[in-house]
């Protein structure tokens, strides 16, 4: 499987001035392939794409000749996914060029880039078997980092492996952020929500400037470190809570929770949006040894004691069962259902599976049965 791992660059003054060049020219040439009067594919760009390096030597003289060919291929697979006709991109719109294959080179702690240089970069792990590096500025335009493609070997999931570390249910939520079978709670830290009165500041500051003034560049760049600033700490948060998880427990459970549906309640939608269920998922699924999705139907209704149904408006916050009397925190109750479900999906895969491997695979079958049928008719015109 192909994992990415990003790095920090720390490029001198003279290199930053080239990296920008390399993003003016990577979107000149996207630009002029949208001007084209007709779509075309891949390979009929590239092939335009030679004839724009005879007409314009510069493109050959001071750029990467792979790099403006991952051009054409970002084009391409734009358009399978665009609704429409796609737009012209802007100076701040286009952040990111890429080497694929060839032209760059990974040292101690140097990125060694075609046409550009050596630049410095920091390695919190070694790069092995490095297929792509992709530069990317940060929407402020002061941080530059670089985005490595390796292709890694990883032991496939199964079914009947031992796991030495115990399982757990994990219940999201938008009140607290996840409660797990283990009765462990997180509190919601909803940034975007706490930050949203300097992001309404900042947008009233940027509406009032005059379009065209340094002014107006000014504001635009707070406004850009303000939205920076509460990614960066969702994703610190994020990857600190998916490595507590994924280094103490073998199994995990989780809802398998459509976003895009819950987010037509628009009085939840911002605090849905904000907690980033589905990257911590994400995150959990790349670091865990096993992350399995359950159905999320009942599990806040159910008892998890007796399986009676309790229903509850969500201002209800406890759960108690009138039938057994079990009274619990109403995420902790969900928690040790999606535990339960979880674990008896596991059990049903494992009974589906067959009890011992077959000598010879469909595939081997087939064959023997074509060489037989191939030999039947040799002896036939022999």
């Amino acid at each position: 499987m192909t994992l990415n791992y990003k790095f920090r660059l720390y490029p001198t003054k003279e290199q930053e001035l080239l990296l920008e060049q390399t993003l003016d020219c990577c979107r000149w040439v996207y630009n002029y392939f949208l001007s084209l009067p007709s779509p075309m594919s891949e390979y009929d760009m590239n092939y335009i794409l030679t004839e724009l390096k005879e007409q314009h030597p510069w493109l050959h003289k001071y750029y990467h000749s792979k790099m403006l060919q991952m051009v054409a291929k970002q084009v391409a697979a734009a358009r399978k996914v665009a609704v429409g006709r796609l737009s012209y991109r802007k100076d701040e719109d286009f952040n990111a060029f890429t080497y694929n294959q060839s032209g760059f080179r990974i040292e101690k702690d140097k990125l060694v880039l075609s046409k550009i240089g050596s630049i410095k970069i920091v390695l919190h792990r070694q790069p092995v078997n490095v297929k792509q590096v992709t530069v990317c500025r940060s929407k402020t335009g002061k941080k530059w980092y670089a985005v490595v493609a390796c292709d890694v070997l990883r032991r496939p999931f199964s079914t009947i492996i031992k796991y030495t570390k115990p399982a757990v249910g994990i219940d999201v939520g938008i009140t607290k952020f996840c409660h797990d079978s283990d009765n462990h709670a997180v509190e919601n830290p909803q940034f975007l929500t706490k930050m949203l009165k300097p992001l309404k500041r900042a947008h009233r500051r940027l509406s009032r400037r005059q379009i065209g003034s340094s002014n107006r560049e000014k504001a635009k760049r707070m406004l850009v470190r303000l939205y920076e600033r509460i990614h960066n700490k969702r994703k610190d948060f994020l990857h600190k809570l998916s490595t507590y998880y994924s280094s103490r427990y073998d199994l995990i459970f989780l809802e398998r929770l459509k976003v895009a549906n819950l987010t037509r309640n628009h009085r939840l939608a911002r605090r849905i949006l904000d907690a980033s269920w589905s990257t911590f998922k994400n995150m959990l699924q790349y670091k865990a040894n096993r992350v399995v999705e359950v159905e999320p139907a009942y599990t806040s209704v159910d008892c998890s004691r007796c399986g009676h149904p309790v229903p509850k408006s969500l201002a209800v916050r406890t759960h108690v069962c009138t039938e057994c009397g079990a009274v619990l925190d109403r995420d902790y109750n969900a928690s040790l259902n999606i535990l339960k479900r979880g674990l008896e999906s596991l059990m049903m895969t494992m009974l589906l599976l067959p009890v011992e491997r077959r000598e010879v695979t469909p595939v081997e079958i087939a064959m023997q049965s074509r060489k037989q049928e191939e030999e039947a008719h040799v002896l036939r015109r022999g």
